[in-house]
C-alpha cells in the first residue's frame, strides 16, 4: 500500500487540495511504520 500511495501522491502534486485529501487518506489507511516511511519520502522529495 505504501508504494500505491507514493504513486498517487506523486501524480496529484499539481492540485494542493487533492494532494492534501490523498495524504489524509494515506495516513488513515497505512500502518504506523509505513506512515513514517511515507513522511520521510515526502520530505526527501520536497513535497512538504
Amino acid at each position: 500500500m505504501l508504494d500505491y500511495y507514493k504513486a498517487v501522491l506523486g501524480n496529484v502534486t499539481f492540485d494542493t487540495m487533492l494532494f492534501r485529501k490523498e495524504l489524509r487518506k494515506a495516513m488513515r489507511n497505512l500502518m504506523a511504520d509505513d506512515r513514517i516511511r511515507l513522511r520521510d519520502w515526502l520530505k526527501k522529495c520536497g513535497y512538504v
